[in-house]
């Protein structure tokens, strides 16, 4: 079975008014917070796994500068997606699942709870 992964942002953080090269900016993202989730269903079960962080973001370029009410999740999905190692994040929410479906340890009850 295949994995499918989501984006979800959870909050953008904003500095309120940066003059950068002589222009002033209003309402600047510098943090993303993100979650990246991989689901695989097998037999019917939906196995999940997910990550979640922030990313600081670098200095803006005034010449690329989106307004914070024009920004979309796909524009803030790009900056995620040019800064992190998505590849990697996959490998690793795969083997979680890959644990979840077949897992190499488990907790068991204790012995003399039966008695």
């Amino acid at each position: 079975m295949e994995t499918t992964f989501e984006w979800t942002i959870s909050a953008l953080n904003s500095r309120v008014k940066e003059t950068i090269e002589g222009q002033e900016l209003h309402d600047v993202v510098n943090v993303v917070h993100w979650r990246y989730k991989g689901t695989r269903t097998v037999d019917d079960t939906p196995y999940v796994a997910e990550t979640y962080s922030s990313l600081g973001l670098d200095e803006t370029d005034p010449n690329d500068f989106i307004l914070y009410e024009n920004l979309t999740k796909d524009d803030v999905i790009g900056w995620l997606e040019e800064n992190l190692d998505v590849t990697e994040m996959q490998e690793n929410l795969n083997k979680r699942i890959d644990l979840l479906i077949n897992p190499a340890e488990e907790t068991l009850p204790l012995p003399w709870d039966n008695e």
